[in-house]
């Protein structure tokens, strides 16, 4: 391909994707950060928004998961998620003469993730629902700098924590080595 340079990449089938829809979208790319995406999103739901959208394509539909998630932890929040593909094509223009353009087309998948407050704004029969996580699992955290409560636990009760976190991660430890000898043996039996 280094005879043709790209002169037009546009969208073909299921473009109706790529198109701007509302106010309250966050389109997650491949290079931008997570932390900038949720810091988004929490503004606009702290600047009123009910219901927000993350779509993502191709290789940022990992991303896109992982935002929704940290999202779905930070506040109860109802979930749709749809799936579908994009048709791209790019056209080709040869540098050399006497050789024709080439059309490239391929389908790039693509996720739209709904999350709202409320279960009105959503249809809970959808096939792609998921109702807001259990309170036990969500931990509001750094929602937004303006309702950050600076709050400073005893010292005593911060010192067990501790103690209790590292004897789970040496419990962990011991798991993960015996594990790894026992590989080892299966692996590379002693003849």
């Amino acid at each position: 391909m280094d005879k043709y340079r790209l002169v037009e990449g546009r969208k073909g089938e299921g473009d109706e994707f790529l198109e701007r829809g509302i106010a309250s979208e966050v389109r997650i790319t491949q290079q931008g950060k997570p932390r900038n995406y949720i810091s988004y999103a929490m503004t606009l739901f702290s600047e009123g928004s009910n219901a927000i959208t993350l779509k993502a394509m191709g290789r940022a539909i990992n991303k896109a998961v992982t935002i929704a998630e940290i999202l779905k932890r930070k506040m109860p929040l109802h979930q749709i998620t749809s799936l579908s593909s994009c048709e791209m094509i790019d056209l080709f223009e040869p540098l050399e003469e006497g050789l024709d353009v080439v059309t490239n087309r391929r389908y790039v998948s693509c996720m739209r993730i709904t999350l709202s407050k409320e279960v009105s704004e959503i249809d809970k029969k959808n096939i792609g629902y998921q109702p807001p996580l259990p309170l036990s699992d969500i931990s509001p955290g750094d929602t937004h700098p303006s309702q950050q409560k600076h709050q400073q636990q005893p010292k005593k009760k911060q010192h067990q924590q501790n103690k209790q976190q590292q004897q789970h991660t040496g419990e962990r430890g011991q798991q993960q080595h015996q594990f790894m000898q026992e590989r080892e043996r299966y692996l590379f039996p002693k003849t």
